[in-house]
């Protein structure tokens, strides 16, 4: 039986969008959105029936069950639902999902506060994450900032606005940091990334995508300053085990969707900055291509080189503040 139900996986989709629908009514954003919202939804509401259909007949389900439950002839149910059709709706979806991504490549907003404020963009989620990130970092090192600066070509003033947030350092700055600090910038990547508002590309192989989401989720971890496995614990309404959340942590499973929410809540993020991560690493499943056990182990994280530039190809902070050079 297929570890991971495709049908799961779209209802979960279901949620997001029907989430994403209400905050956007809230918001009273303009009719045309809403409807183009609702119209997803339908969509995907659609395409989780044959996904249900599918992950039924798998599991043994007849044509005339299958019939029953939808209210329809067994001829029209094996017409409707053919192994063929849902492959190629399904495949369809896939083909939609990447021209959304494209098209709109930054997370849905999330749901308004309840002081009635709209909430931050996922960029400068990111970007307070790999702040926190970093001063974690920092504190366990031991070094003062003066050290730091004397270590690196930042100033001073520089590196303490990095570690407090105000100012959003070039890449190779992170991976100087990184360095110093014994960090690994590696699980920064994500959160730079995301920061600048980059985004992955639409398509990657898995491997590249499985180490995209470790990184980005041991990222979210060290932002909330390394807590015990025991905490996450308890962090998550005791949902996630201890031993689920060291697999996690040191990259030796998969999760699912719900592991994954539960895991990002517990360090203090946001679930739906990671959702677009998690589906590039499912999309296998989605398209029937190469599936993966749900424990399969991740490759090695993700590797960070030193030409990460902005969208439109410059480095994003060319007027970085160097160290006096008296």
């Amino acid at each position: 039986m297929n570890p991971l139900p495709l049908a799961r996986n779209i209802a979960e989709s279901v949620q997001a969008l029907a989430q994403t629908l209400l905050a956007s009514e809230y918001a009273e954003q303009d009719l045309e959105s809403l409807l183009r919202q609702a119209g997803e939804l339908t969509r995907e509401v659609e395409y989780y029936t044959c996904a249900a259909v599918q992950d039924a007949r798998q599991k043994g389900t007849s044509w005339e069950t299958v019939a029953a439950a939808a209210s329809v002839s067994a001829a029209t149910a094996r017409s409707r639902w053919a192994e063929k059709t849902v492959r190629r709706r399904l495949e369809r979806r896939a083909a939609e999902q990447l021209a959304l991504r494209q098209r709109d490549p930054i997370t849905p907003p999330a749901p308004l506060r309840t002081d009635g404020q709209s909430g931050a963009q996922p960029s400068d989620r990111a970007a307070n994450k790999l702040a926190a990130a970093l001063s974690h970092l920092h504190r366990s090192s031991g070094l003062t900032i003066r050290q730091v600066a004397e270590s690196t070509d930042l100033s001073p003033s520089f590196v303490s606005r990095i570690m407090s947030g105000e100012r959003l350092p070039n890449w190779p700055a992170v991976e100087t940091l990184a360095d110093l600090f014994k960090g690994d910038s590696d699980e920064l990547a994500v959160l730079w990334e995301n920061a600048h508002g980059m985004t992955p590309p639409a398509r990657q192989p898995l491997p590249d995508a499985a180490a995209r989401l470790n990184a980005a989720l041991r990222g979210l971890y060290l932002a909330a300053a390394s807590p015990s496995p025991q905490r996450i614990h308890e962090a998550s309404g005791c949902t996630l085990g201890v031993p689920m959340i060291n697999d996690i942590l040191e990259g030796r499973t998969i999760p699912d969707w719900r592991t994954t929410a539960s895991f990002v809540q517990a360090v203090g993020g946001t679930p739906t900055d990671l959702r677009p991560l998690w589906e590039s690493v499912h999309y296998a499943f989605l398209v029937f291509l190469d599936p993966v056990d749900g424990d399969a182990p991740l490759p090695p994280p993700l590797s960070a080189g030193n030409d990460r530039t902005t969208p439109d190809g410059q480095d994003p902070d060319q007027d970085q503040e160097q160290g006096d050079p008296s």
